[in-house]
């Protein structure tokens, strides 16, 4: 059972999540060969006050 963990700052839609994790979803079928339901993909998301790059907030950018 394949499982794909994506890291991101929160603030994307509801569509844009669904359609990433269809398209990861896909790629994981054609390239590991594995049935639909055996792929688990999940979004794990970060508060932009609580991520930094170079010392500053993802909320301040």
């Amino acid at each position: 059972m394949p499982e794909i963990v994506v890291y991101a700052v929160a603030g994307r839609t509801h569509e844009q999540k669904k359609m990433l994790m269809q398209k990861i979803t896909e790629a994981v079928i054609d390239s590991f060969d594995v049935p639909r339901d055996r792929v688990v993909v999940q979004i794990v998301e970060t508060d932009p006050n609580n991520k930094s790059r170079g010392g500053v907030l993802y909320s301040e950018r």
